[in-house]
């Protein structure tokens, strides 16, 4: 792992909320660390764009902020210092997983979090950010979501929503397994058929307030996933279908798709597609009585 591929992985890191152009900025720091202020200028100008220099001294203070670069004194030492102490870490194996986008680990799911990341998708100029993918047997906390999935149609946001086909033996495998080896009786009353059909509802109410219902892609599969996805831009949550605990109550696992190491997310990605491919589309007409029609979805 050399420097310049080492700050690309620091400045993805979600904690930083670096902006794209305070990005550019820490890709001119040099390793060696005798920089001054206007040589880091001379380079981000080289290699960049010219910039007005009192500009560029508010970038500079903005990444001291976001690096929590405080005191009197030059900062930009100070923020070098932090930097290499990062990168030998890094190369001690003792920072995260970030090479492999691994940037963060949740007890449960970050309802507030992947709010968060749908909602910086719809004001992103990036097209090829605007995506959003949920793969689950049914989604205990869509209706979280009604208002955010809605503002993703208005936005010409692809939406990709994967359930379970509530008359399935994956839904009713999923259902015994929730039931049997759940702790206490927080899981007795759950019935996977109604859950997924009251997500279909929630959908519903969804294509009904758009005018973009076309952007809402509705897939139902009738075999097992081992990981619930839920995916906005190149921000991933992934968890699994353990035993006796449904998937956002279980640990999440915090991912970025855009590092140079693909091997988790390719992974995960492929797996989505895959699933996508073999499900069969469904379509919660709000103007049709569509609970008839999925009732044979799967019966050829």
């Amino acid at each position: 792992m050399n420097w310049k591929a080492f700050l690309a992985i620091i400045c993805n890191r979600q904690e930083y909320e670096l902006t794209p152009l305070e990005v550019d900025v820490i890709m001119c720091i040099d390793e060696c660390g005798n920089q001054s202020k206007n040589d880091l200028l001379d380079a981000y100008i080289e290699s960049y764009s010219k910039i007005e220099n009192e500009a560029f001294t508010q970038r500079l203070k903005n990444i001291y902020k976001k690096f929590r670069i405080t005191g009197k004194g030059y900062k930009l030492p100070q923020l070098h210092k932090y930097l290499i102490e990062q990168y030998i870490q890094y190369k001690n194996k003792d920072v995260f997983f970030s090479e492999i986008g691994l940037t963060y680990i949740y007890p449960s799911f970050p309802r507030d979090q992947f709010g968060k990341e749908i909602y910086t998708i719809i004001h992103s100029e990036d097209i090829e950010l605007k995506k959003v993918d949920i793969l689950q047997t049914f989604a205990p906390n869509l209706n979280d979501y009604c208002e955010h999935l809605t503002q993703c149609l208005q936005n010409k946001i692809q939406v990709r929503i994967l359930l379970a086909w509530p008359y399935s033996e994956a839904a009713k495998l999923r259902e015994n397994v929730l039931r049997r080896y759940a702790r206490g009786n927080s899981h007795e009353e759950i019935n996977i058929c109604d859950c997924a059909i009251e997500n279909l509802e929630t959908l519903e109410q969804i294509i009904s307030l758009s005018k973009n219902s076309q952007l809402l892609e509705i897939k139902l599969y009738d075999t097992l996933p081992s990981l619930a996805i839920y995916r906005a831009g190149n921000y991933m949550l992934a968890s699994p279908f353990l035993h006796g605990s449904l998937a956002v109550n279980t640990f999440q696992l915090e991912l970025t798709l855009n590092t140079s190491n693909q091997l988790i997310a390719q992974t995960l990605q492929q797996d989505f597609e895959l699933m996508w491919q073999v499900a069969r589309p469904f379509h919660p007409d709000p103007h049709k009585n569509w609970r008839n029609d999925l009732k044979i979805l799967f019966i050829d």
